[in-house]
This record gives structure tokens, sequence and C-alpha cells, in this order.
């Protein structure tokens, strides 16, 4: 019983995380959103998945991601903890 317990309570603290493909959404821009459950995550770790998709998703295209508007969904705590952001990856006029 004992184990048991353990195990439940456990898997409360257990947390996961996904991020979503980039879609685009005008010209040169973009939109990604991330969310992470379970073990208390902040805003920022839930941002910084989807800052790290962006940027990873600009330098494929051979620019770099400027940061556009964010939309952020969820309770810390309660629910998991959503964040959208719009991005557009500028290029370089060397």
């Amino acid at each position: 019983m004992r184990i048991l317990a353990i195990s439940i309570c456990s898997l409360f603290f257990v947390g996961c995380s996904s991020v979503s493909n980039v879609a685009p959404v005008g010209k040169d821009t973009y939109r990604v959103s991330s969310e992470m459950g379970g073990q208390f995550p902040s805003w920022s770790d839930v941002k910084g998945l989807s800052l790290k998709k962006a940027n990873e998703f600009c330098k494929t295209k051979g620019a770099y991601m400027k940061e556009g508007e964010w939309e952020t969904h969820g309770a810390r705590g309660w629910t998991p903890l959503n964040a959208e952001l719009t991005f557009t990856c500028i290029y370089d006029q060397d």
C-alpha cells in the first residue's frame, strides 16, 4: 500500500512538455507553441521551449529570429502552462 501511495504521489511531480511544429502566419512570420505540465514549471521554462524551436527554425533558413508577441494560458500548479510565440525570421542584408 505504501508503494502505491508513493507511486501516485510521484506521478504528480513528473512533468511532460511538448512543442508544436512551426506554422506560417504571414510573410516571414511564424507561430510556435509549447506546453509543460507537472513539476510546477516556470513561465520562463515554457517560453524557453518555444524560443529554442523558433531560433532553430530561423537558423535553418539562414536567418535569425526576432521575437514578436506572446500569448500565455494556464495557471501554475493547477493546469498545464501554454506559451504561444509569434516571431519573424530576419535575413541579413550583407
